[in-house]
């Protein structure tokens, strides 16, 4: 009876040491989950965020003299002309099952062009789908190519607006599939 005694003591005391173990791994599991969520978080924010702001901090000066460069030639852009938004272009380009989606933007000397062309906005739709259509894939896949088409677009548009009215011509959005 004795020995039942002792056995029962330590089998109570051991209960009571493991007790206080289980109790340090959860709370060391719950640290290392908080850990993880917060170097998640922290790395998540560092791959969205937008590329400028980080070679900015990265940079120091010599990136913000490249920003604030850059956004004096935008503020140019801005004032030598208006920017007028065509909708969207789908279209079928010569090699059968292939198709250009993209989105065009003018730049307009002045807004009394841009008034001019919300006017003709049927007539430039035309042309630009007649030009885009013409083309074959690989010739407007490379720089080269898609600077010939802009030339093109924009002569074209020119000759229906009746003089040098449009300034530039961009692509916001171009896919060929």
């Amino acid at each position: 009876m004795a020995k039942d005694d002792l056995d029962e003591k330590e089998n109570e005391e051991q209960a009571q040491e493991d007790k206080p173990k289980s109790k340090k791994k959860f709370f060391i599991i719950i640290g290392v989950v908080v850990l993880v969520l917060i170097l998640g978080g922290v790395g998540a924010f560092l791959a969205l965020s937008p590329k400028a702001e980080v070679a900015t901090e990265e940079g120091g000066e010599e990136a913000k003299t490249e920003e604030a460069a850059s956004e004096g030639e935008g503020a140019e852009t801005e004032a030598a002309g208006a920017l007028f938004s065509l909708d969207t272009f789908i279209v079928n380009l010569q090699i059968k099952g292939s198709f250009l989606k993209t989105d065009i933007q003018l730049e307009m000397k002045s807004s009394e062009d841009m008034a001019k062309a919300e006017e003709a906005v049927p007539r430039l739709r035309d042309i630009i789908i007649q030009v885009l259509s013409s083309k074959m894939s690989s010739e407007i896949l490379t720089n080269e190519g898609k600077l010939k088409l802009k030339d093109e677009i924009k002569q074209n548009i020119n000759d229906i607006l009746g003089e040098e009215k449009v300034i530039e011509v961009y692509f916001t959005e171009f896919i060929i599939q």
